[in-house]
């Protein structure tokens, strides 16, 4: 079969596409002909070397992936011909990735794509949207009418976290320093977006919030984003860190945290145990089921095209890069 590997860390342009065997399978695995795969930031940041627990060289990277069961465990969830898709696990992490024309996945990271959800918007979802959704419900605490802020609100996880929000009952202001791409969030459901980059882009966001004070912030960005993000939540307000696309590095004036009595939390969708990763992902799809709105795919590249997808992925788009492995 063919998958992208690299052989040291590195630049991403040690990931290669080779020849390599079909994954042999362990107890309980799921052999998956995978169909499509998608990109997150964290893929450039193993193969770079700067990702926990990665697996090691030669090692194919991707934590998304929709696919067909191949083989399955007899007396399991999931028979030959199904179509399913990776909620998460050490897949692309430690254990080899999507990246790939096949792949071994445990069958309790998996689940049946949506009816009606294309091979596409299947890889596109799990790990964005599961990761917005601890940030907002199970590590946020969000409730009905509360006002969230999101920060880098056009990558995957933003524009996940946007279209949660919102089917939760927030009144949601998103940040974006791109004039287009605010227009579409606001299509998307955000009640109000503001530019990352306005001068005084607290004052902004309270002009925008109204009397309501900002309860919850999604930050994706880090770095000099964090102190701003502080000065933006309201007293008792919570910060959720789930990216660090700005830096990887924050000052914070500390004084704010002990004022204003302010939770800063980081957090990861690698947290979810296999059980919470298919309660979330099912409460989840209930969201979409009350909505016409599917998961937003940016640009859809070929499976000799993943160095260009990568470059995709480093400008910024609005929503996911997806990797159509084979055609369908």
């Amino acid at each position: 079969m063919r998958a992208w590997r690299f052989h040291e860390t590195g630049d991403i342009a040690n990931l290669v596409l080779e020849e390599t065997d079909v994954p042999a399978l362990e107890r309980g695995e799921v052999l998956v002909r995978l169909k499509c795969a998608s990109l997150n930031p964290a893929d450039r940041y193993l193969v770079q070397g700067q990702y926990p627990r990665a697996g090691t060289p030669p090692f194919t990277p991707g934590r998304d992936g929709s696919g067909i069961v191949l083989h399955a465990p007899s007396g399991g969830r999931f028979r030959e011909g199904d179509k399913v898709c990776i909620l998460g696990g050490l897949t692309g992490v430690s254990a080899q990735g999507t990246l790939a024309e096949r792949c071994a996945v445990p069958e309790e990271w998996l689940s049946p794509i949506p009816e009606g959800w294309t091979f596409e918007q299947a890889a596109a979802a799990p790990l964005v949207h599961l990761t917005a959704w601890r940030a907002l419900k199970v590590c946020g605490g969000l409730t009905h009418g509360e006002t969230v802020v999101i920060t880098g609100a056009s990558g995957g996880v933003g524009t996940a976290a946007v279209f949660l929000a919102k089917a939760c009952g927030a009144h949601v202001i998103a940040l974006s320093r791109d004039t287009a791409k605010r227009k579409t969030l606001e299509a998307m459901g955000a009640d109000e977006t503001v530019d990352t980059n306005a001068p005084a882009l607290e004052r902004e966001v309270r002009k925008v919030a109204g009397d309501a004070p900002v309860s919850l912030v999604i930050d994706t960005l880090g770095g000099p984003f964090l102190e701003k993000c502080l000065r933006i939540v309201g007293s008792h307000g919570r910060v959720m860190v789930v990216g660090l696309l700005a830096e990887v590095t924050s000052e914070i004036t500390l004084g704010l945290l002990i004022h204003k009595n302010i939770r800063v939390q980081g957090l990861s969708v690698s947290a979810f145990t296999p059980d919470q990763a298919q309660q979330a992902w099912a409460e989840i799809l209930a969201c979409y089921e009350k909505s016409s709105k599917r998961p937003i795919i940016s640009r859809i590249f070929d499976m000799e095209e993943v160095q260009d997808a990568f470059r995709h992925l480093k400008e910024g788009p609005l929503g996911k890069v997806v990797i159509r492995i084979e055609d369908h």
